[in-house]
């Protein structure tokens, strides 16, 4: 079990630095090189918390058409050194989006 956890520890990518590219859009330079632009509408669509998806059947419960492409984002969170918060400027703002979240998802 050891070997697996150190194994599985090189391997991890980690958020190198964040900036924002204009109002709606933050670009994230990974620890691995990747240099990844995210949209902040397409963010709050997959917002992962339990008012936006439904914890049994992990189905989706927040009409994503509802969400407007000029969602912006009045800050960011970091949630210690695996995720982040965003506090949209209209609609949910409740998930918190881990680093292998966005790295799997967009």
């Amino acid at each position: 079990m050891e070997g697996d956890a150190k194994r599985m520890n090189s391997h991890a990518v980690f958020l190198n630095k964040i900036v924002q590219k204009d109002n709606y859009t933050f670009t994230i330079e990974w620890s691995d090189g990747l240099v990844k632009d995210y949209r902040l509408s397409e963010l709050q669509r997959k917002c992962p918390c339990a008012g936006c998806v439904d914890e049994n059947t992990g189905k989706r419960v927040m009409d994503e058409s509802l969400i407007g492409n000029d969602v912006g984002a009045k800050n960011l969170f970091s949630i210690g050194r695996y995720a982040l918060r965003i506090n949209f400027t209209s609609g949910c703002s409740h998930g918190i989006y881990s680093f292998d979240f966005l790295r799997e998802k967009f």
